[in-house]
């Protein structure tokens, strides 16, 4: 007789972990804030699913919430910060012809599709060579290039440059460290590099939520982060981002993925200040800095494609960088 062999799953990504259910719930939680959602998935995430996102810390705490602080004394709320120091709201039109200037700019045009959907949890996303923005959009006008910066300027680049190295396709057989660190740390730098005011509040906001989650339901984070987050809506939409995969929101717990940007970006204040600011070698692949010179032995003559603000004299661009890490704090390493 014949054993049947357990059907297997793919591996679990993040679109599996958008609940089913998300209207339902939310009326019900706008109705009465004390109840905590139960979603629904096509797949549930198990325990070794979950962590493959990392584990959930406290280490940077502080540092998040020193910059969280000092935003709410400087502009009093968030809307005042966003409206002041990121500009008004974008329509679709004006995100369009941004985006198509940039990808001409960038000599990408023809190589990267603008897509839009109602069906996504984060504001942006870049898979391969699309970059999906979610309906309504939230982008505004002085933030949408770091948007453009941090996707297409740091993640697409990476991945052309990834695509031509012998490593390509068998990073295993090359014993190569997981880089999500390193790219998410140098992209959130590049997302402000246009920015009058680095603030990295969406950064900030997104480790402090996550470290909360892990103690608190549903509901008592959603009060937690009033200090910081006056609006419903954004406050139920960070809430459900760093819930996502957990079915029962009453129990303390999250997904720990969102704390990658600010852990990245303190590492990267790091190894910025001990290589010159200079992060154009990083472009070699999609490389941890631990396998930078690694990379690079592999393929010494070769010639990285970059953005076009990684072009020329690197001036501004470095003395750009340390201003973020200055008003940031992110020095306390």
């Amino acid at each position: 007789m014949k054993k049947r062999m357990a059907k297997k799953h793919p591996a679990i990504v993040l679109y599996d972990l958008i609940p089913l259910n998300i209207e339902e719930e939310k009326r019900k939680f706008l109705f009465d804030p004390q109840y905590n959602p139960q979603f629904r998935y096509e797949r549930v995430m198990n325990e070794t699913e979950a962590q493959k996102y990392g584990k959930i810390s406290n280490e940077y705490l502080p540092q998040a919430t020193h910059i969280l602080d000092t935003v709410m004394k400087k502009w009093g709320n968030e809307q005042e910060f966003l409206e002041e120091v990121k500009g008004r709201e974008l329509t679709r039109e004006e995100v369009v012809r941004i985006c198509d200037a940039y990808f001409k700019e960038n000599h990408v045009d023809g190589k990267v599709k603008l897509q839009f959907t109602n069906n996504a949890l984060s504001p942006t996303s870049m898979k391969q060579s699309t970059l999906t923005i979610r309906l309504p959009i939230m982008h505004r006008e002085k933030q949408m290039t770091g948007t453009l910066y941090h996707e297409i300027g740091t993640h697409f680049f990476r991945s052309l440059n990834e695509a031509k190295q012998p490593w390509f396709g068998k990073r295993n057989e090359y014993h190569l460290h997981e880089y999500s660190e390193t790219e998410e740390g140098l992209a959130v730098f590049h997302a402000n590099l246009e920015m009058d005011h680095p603030y990295l509040w969406n950064t900030a906001l997104q480790y402090y939520a996550v470290s909360r989650a892990a103690e608190l339901s549903f509901s008592a984070l959603f009060n937690d982060l009033k200090k910081y987050v006056e609006s419903k809506e954004r406050r139920w939409s960070i809430c459900l981002r760093v819930k996502r995969g957990v079915t029962d929101t009453s129990i303390p717990g999250a997904i720990a993925k969102d704390q990658v940007y600010f852990r990245g970006a303190m590492s990267m204040a790091k190894w910025m200040k001990q290589h010159e600011y200079d992060p154009r070698r990083l472009y070699i692949g999609k490389i941890a800095t631990q396998d930078l010179e690694k990379a690079w032995n592999m393929n010494p003559t070769y010639e990285p494609l970059l953005p076009a603000f990684l072009h020329g004299d690197l001036t501004a661009y470095k003395d750009r960088i340390k201003h973020i890490i200055a008003v940031n704090m992110l020095e306390k390493v």
